[in-house]
């Protein structure tokens, strides 16, 4: 995929989510990521994606670590 194909993709997604409003974005975002999964592959593949994802977002000592890193 292209650096442009890329920017196409993510203001499409951006527009959408616009269009839909805030309250949905969080249904539409998990229903895109489970496509996305289905759609991979390889299972470490998503769960590397899942851990960057998730890379500095979770409070130290929340509890709520999976193992995730850079």
């Amino acid at each position: 995929m292209t650096a442009q194909e890329l920017d196409d993709l993510y203001t499409r997604l951006c527009h959408g989510l616009t269009a839909a409003g805030e309250g949905k974005t969080p249904m539409i975002l998990a229903r895109l990521v489970m496509l996305m999964m289905r759609r991979s592959e390889s299972a470490a593949t998503c769960r590397a994606d899942i851990d960057d994802a998730l890379y500095g977002l979770i409070p130290e000592g929340s509890g709520d670590r999976v193992g995730y890193g850079p």
